[in-house]
């Protein structure tokens, strides 16, 4: 099994949309749109890196990038079910963390208040809490928005 990370080019487009589907579940989350991830694929602002397993697709993170931001926004990581289970989200999450080191940023992130493991990973990384937004999930779960400097990254 060899796991390559690479930034997307518009022929995975089928591939993150099927991973999409696959990881992301209404009412809980909105998937991103075929549209959505061709313009993170041309966008320069956005850094998306997938996960390649024996030359399919298994996986992607997406961060963003604002004109004038401090921070790169971690945006979106999903992992094939079949390919869950080992480091390959943290891999791809530390993907992004470089992306935006090498950017000159920090990074931003939020968490579903309900994801109480992955908060407490995030404090674990460094990450620290600095606003609380309700109702932000589809299906009104609140989210708990926390950031890392660069120094820190």
């Amino acid at each position: 099994m060899t796991d390559r990370l690479r930034t997307a080019v518009p022929a995975d487009l089928d591939a993150l949309v099927e991973i999409e589907k696959a990881v992301f579940v209404r009412p809980a989350y909105e998937p991103m749109s075929r549209r959505q991830f061709r313009w993170h694929i041309s966008n320069p602002r956005a850094a998306l890196i997938v996960c390649t397993r024996n030359g399919r697709v298994v996986g992607y993170a997406l961060g963003l990038a604002r004109a004038g931001s401090h921070h790169m926004r971690f945006y979106s990581l999903a992992v094939l079910p079949e390919a869950q289970g080992g480091e390959l989200g943290k891999r791809l999450f530390e993907a992004i963390e470089r992306a935006a080191r090498e950017r000159g940023l920090g990074v931003i992130t939020e968490v579903r208040a309900d994801n109480t493991r992955l908060h407490r990973r995030y404090l674990g990384l460094g990450y620290a809490e600095f606003e609380r937004r309700p109702d932000y999930y589809p299906d009104g779960c609140a989210a708990i928005r926390m950031k890392r400097s660069i120094g820190k990254v």
